[in-house]
C-alpha cells in the first residue's frame, strides 16, 4: 500500500468513525480490564522509544490510550516538564503535546489531579487548562483521531471478547478490520494506535502476547507484516511489572510505521526487577548490541521479523534459531507428502445428550465407542465406557429417525436441549444433529490422541475408538504410528508447541491443532531401523528421555535450547 492509499484509508476511518452513534462509556457492571504498570516497566519503555527529557518532547506529539491512573502519564509529565525547563519553553507550549483517553470518569479525575499536584510541585503555572485538555473522558477506539501522533504508548485494558457488551462490540467490529467476534479489546487498540501514527515513528504496548499464538490475532498479523516493523519484542511472562498480580503473558511491543529490519529481542525470566531492567536498557542503549545472558534475561538482535499472518513463536533467542533451522531443514506434521493429517475430536453441542454410558439406550449401530481425555491421562488407552450417540449415516447424512425408533425416542426425550443450541437454531429440521460430522472410518483408523492441556507431550496410539473434542488425532498414511509417536513424545517436538502457542498458567500447554502443524520432523525416510526401534521402544514404554535423545538424533542435534534461555 503506497503512503497516499494509506492516508486515504485513514481519512476514510476518521469520516466513519464521526457517523458512530452515541453509546454509554461504561455499562454497568462492565469490566473496564485496568491494569496498572509499575514504575520501572514504564520508565524502561519511555527510553526504549527514546522519550527522553533531554529531547525537546513539545515536538513529540503523544497518545495514551488508557490513562488508568496515570503510571504512564506520571513519568511522561515529569520528562516533559524537564524538558520544557531545558529548552526554555513554557507549559502552554506543551498544549498539544499529549493527548490520552480513559472510559472511567474516575480515572480522569484521579489522573488530572495527580498530574496538576506534579506540575504545581514542579513550579508551574496554568496546569488546570492543559491538563484538562490532554486528558479526555472518551471511548478511544470510537474517538476520532488523525494519523499524527509520533508515539503512541501504554497498557492498553485487557478484557476479554466475551466480556464487551454486544452493542459496544458490534460497533467495535465495524470500526477496527482486525476485530472479530473472538478477539480480545486490545487488538483494537494496537490497531487504532498503529494507524494513528505518522510515517517511521512508534506504537510502544505492554500487552498480553495472545495475539501473537492465537488464531484470532491473524488479521492483525497480516497487517503488521504488510504496512509496519517490529522493532523490538521484550517478552515479559511471569514478570512483576503490574501493581497487581496477572495470569496474562505480557510482552513490551515496539511496533514502527516503516519497512521491517532488525529487531531487538529480549525474553526476561520471571524474577526480572529494576535492577535487572536497568541492564537491560544498558543493552538496548548500546549503539551495536550483542547477544547476552544476563541473570534476569535473554537478549539479542535478530536480523528480521516474522513477515507472516501465521502463528508467531517466542521463546529465548536460542529457542528462535532453533526453530528457524528445523523450519529449514525439515517439512511440517501435517503433510500431503506422507499422508499425515491433525484434527480435533467431534464437537456435539450437547455432550450430556450425545454421550452417554448405557449401552440400551438406543439401537447399537448407533453408539460409537467415545474417547476422551480422562481415557488416556496414564499414557496408554483405558477406556471407560462412554459412547458417542451417533446421528450420522456412512454417507455423512444425518439418519432417518424413521428408522430408529430407539434413537429417536432418546432424541425426542431431550428435543428442549438440543433445540436451544445455535447449531439447531440456525437449522430446525436438523435440530438432532451435532456440531461436527463423523469422519467414516476414523475410529478405526490408527492414530495418535493427544489431550488439548497437558503439562507435556504425551501422544497415545488408538484404534478402536472416536475422539472426543477434547482430544486431537494425528493419522497418517506414510509413517509408522509408533515411531512418529516417539518422535513427538520428545522434548524436541514439545519445544514447538511451547514456542508457538498460547501460555496457561501453571506451564500448562494447549496441544490445539494450529500448534500441532508447526511441528517440524525429519523424514522417517532419513532413519534407520536402529533409530526407528529406539523410538518405538520409547514410545511404547513411555520413555521420554529416550524418546528426546533419540529425536535429537534424528534430527542431527546435539543440545537443545532453554525456552527461557538460562
Amino acid at each position: 500500500m503506497t503512503v497516499a492509499s494509506e492516508q486515504l484509508t485513514l481519512l476514510d476511518q476518521s469520516a466513519l468513525l464521526e457517523l458512530v452513534p452515541a453509546l454509554p462509556l461504561m455499562e454497568e457492571g462492565e469490566n473496564h480490564g485496568a491494569v496498572f504498570t509499575k514504575e520501572w516497566i514504564v520508565d524502561l519503555m519511555l527510553d526504549l522509544c527514546d522519550y527522553r527529557s533531554q529531547r525537546d518532547l513539545v515536538a513529540i506529539k503523544l497518545l495514551e490510550p488508557s490513562c488508568g491512573d496515570g503510571a504512564f502519564l506520571l513519568r511522561i509529565v515529569k520528562r516533559l516538564s524537564c524538558s520544557l525547563r531545558t529548552h526554555g519553553r513554557e507549559l502552554s507550549d506543551a498544549h498539544d503535546a499529549i493527548r490520552a483517553y480513559d472510559l472511567q470518569l474516575t480515572n480522569v479525575r484521579t489522573t488530572r489531579e495527580r498530574l496538576i499536584d506534579l506540575l504545581i510541585d514542579e513550579g508551574w503555572s496554568g496546569v488546570e487548562t492543559v491538563v484538562a485538555h490532554w486528558i479526555r473522558h472518551a471511548d478511544y477506539l470510537r474517538a476520532a483521531d488523525g494519523a499524527d501522533f509520533d508515539l503512541v504508548i501504554g497498557n492498553p485494558p485487557y478484557i476479554r471478547a466475551q466480556e464487551i457488551p454486544e452493542q459496544r462490540r458490534n460497533t467495535y467490529l465495524g470500526l477496527w478490520s482486525t476485530m472479530t467476534m473472538g478477539t480480545d479489546i486490545f487488538v483494537g487498540f494496537i490497531e487504532k494506535g498503529l494507524r494513528s501514527l505518522k510515517p517511521e515513528v512508534r506504537l510502544c504496548f505492554i500487552v498480553a502476547d495472545r495475539w501473537q499464538h492465537n488464531a484470532y490475532g491473524r488479521k492483525l498479523r497480516k497487517l503488521i507484516s504488510e504496512r509496519y516493523a517490529v522493532d523490538a519484542m521484550f517478552e515479559m511472562h511471569g514478570v512483576d511489572a503490574f501493581a497487581a498480580p496477572v495470569s496474562a503473558y505480557p510482552a513490551i511491543t515496539l511496533i514502527r510505521r516503516g519497512t521491517q529490519g532488525s529487531v531487538l529481542y529480549a525474553s526476561a525470566q520471571a524474577d526480572l526487577n529494576e535492577q535487572g531492567g536497568d541492564r537491560l536498557k544498558a543493552w538496548f542503549e548500546q549503539s551495536e548490541p550483542n547477544a547476552t545472558h544476563d541473570a534476569m534475561f535473554s537478549a539479542c538482535v535478530l536480523p528480521d521479523w516474522f513477515r507472516t499472518e501465521e502463528i508467531w513463536p517466542s521463546g529465548s533467542p536460542e529457542v528462535l534459531a532453533f526453530l528457524e533451522d528445523m523450519v529449514e531443514r525439515f517439512h511440517p506434521l501435517e503433510d500431503a507428502a506422507t499422508g499425515t493429517k491433525v484434527g480435533i475430536g467431534i464437537a456435539t453441542g450437547a455432550d450430556d445428550v450425545f454421550i452417554t454410558n448405557d449401552a440400551a439406550c438406543v439401537e447399537p449401530d448407533r453408539l460409537i465407542p467415545l474417547l476422551t481425555s480422562a481415557d488416556i491421562t496414564t499414557g496408554h488407552v483405558q477406556w471407560t465406557g462412554n459412547y458417542l450417540v451417533d446421528p450420522w449415516d456412512e454417507n455423512g447424512q444425518l439418519v432417518d429417525l424413521t428408522r430408529y425408533p430407539r434413537l429417536s425416542a432418546y432424541f425426542l426425550d431431550n428435543a428442549g436441549a438440543l433445540k436451544k443450541r445455535h447449531v439447531a437454531q440456525k437449522r430446525p429440521e436438523r435440530w438432532y444433529s451435532t456440531i461436527d460430522k463423523v469422519h467414516s472410518g476414523l475410529r478405526e483408523r490408527p492414530k495418535l490422541v493427544l489431550q488439548d492441556m497437558s503439562s507435556t507431550i504425551s501422544p497415545v496410539l488408538d484404534t478402536q475408538h472416536y475422539p472426543h473434542h477434547n482430544l486431537y488425532w494425528i493419522t497418517s498414511t506414510g509413517w509408522d504410528l509408533e515411531v512418529l509417536g516417539g518422535l513427538l513424545l520428545s522434548e524436541v517436538a514439545e519445544l514447538f508447541v511451547r514456542a508457538y502457542g498460547v501460555k496457561m498458567r501453571n506451564g500448562t500447554m494447549r496441544f490445539q491443532s494450529q500448534y500441532l502443524r508447526m511441528i517440524r520432523l525429519p523424514a522417517q525416510s532419513s532413519l534407520d531401523e536402529a533409530l526407528c526401534n529406539a523410538l518405538r521402544t520409547a514410545f511404547r514404554e513411555r520413555d521420554r528421555e529416550g524418546a528426546t535423545r533419540a529425536a535429537m538424533q534424528a534430527s542431527g542435534l546435539t543440545a537443545l535450547p532453554n525456552y527461557r534461555g538460562q
